[in-house]
């Protein structure tokens, strides 16, 4: 998979995802079983504009190293939040918001590792 197909991958993704939680605060918040819905609106809103960041920055010719870091950084901490989320039993309390919130996480750590590959390549360390 080459890099840009990655990071429009991720950027729909998280579009998809800060839209629904933006949109559809209620619903998510129901859905998820969050104790805390006033957070979900502004997390969908930053998802969105991450979102952008991931799009615009697939359109590059040649990708940004540090940009590359910053996505990479992003997505193994946005897996690692959900895992610490989801064991604290604070916030996401419902079955399905948890099994949402792993395949999430699962999906952003592979989303990070495929970024770390072709960094790791275009540092010609792999």
């Amino acid at each position: 998979m080459s890099l840009t197909f990655i990071l429009r991958l991720n950027a729909i993704v998280c579009a998809v995802f800060g839209w629904m939680l933006a949109v559809f605060t209620v619903d998510a918040n129901q859905l998820l079983g969050n104790q805390y819905p006033a957070i979900l609106a502004p997390v969908g809103i930053a998802l969105i504009i991450y979102a952008y960041w991931l799009w615009h920055a697939s359109k590059r010719d040649t990708p940004n190293l540090t940009e590359l870091k910053i996505f990479i950084a992003g997505d193994y901490a946005w897996s690692a939040l959900m895992l610490v989320l989801i064991s604290t039993g604070l916030v996401i309390v419902e079955s399905m918001g948890i099994r949402i919130a792993m395949v999430t996480a699962l999906f952003t750590a592979a989303m990070g590792a495929l970024q770390f590959r072709h960094f790791k390549q275009l540092m010609n360390k792999f």
